[in-house]
């Protein structure tokens, strides 16, 4: 009984990991565009760089990942940013379909890879008790 409920717990926490990026879905069916501008780069961390762009009076901002263009772009450099008009906090600065592609599947949160961490030291402590007679 004690396996079934670790392996439904386990089912249950992986599953909570995909990401269907819906929002992205819906981006890619219906989009406008906005110029927006190269904000900051970091092409050291996995080709990161920044972008803004200001649409409804609301200057907005966003990641991007280039790990092959990024140390083409420089600060100012214009980009079409591209955002959803029935929510415009949900926008990329590469086309929707690439950026749907890129984000939804499975991912594992931030948070679950320090949990794991946090299990392992009492774990193997536990486990060595328990091949050491101490019971």
């Amino acid at each position: 009984m004690k396996a079934r409920a670790a392996i439904l717990a386990g089912a249950l926490l992986l599953g909570g990991c995909y990401n269907r990026a819906t929002e992205l879905a819906e981006l890619s069916r219906h989009h406008a565009t906005a110029i927006g501008r190269v904000a900051a780069l970091d092409c050291g961390n996995n080709g990161s760089w920044w972008y803004e762009f200001e649409l409804q009076g609301k200057r907005r901002r966003g990641p991007a990942q280039d790990p092959a263009g990024c140390r083409q772009r420089k600060p100012g450099d214009r980009v079409t940013v591209y955002y959803s008009p029935a929510d415009p906090e949900v926008h990329r600065a590469v086309a929707p379909a690439v950026a749907y592609e890129a984000e939804h599947g499975f991912h594992m949160p931030l948070w679950l890879w320090f949990g794991i961490g946090a299990l392992a030291l009492p774990l193997s402590a536990w486990m060595a008790l328990q091949r050491s007679g101490g019971r």
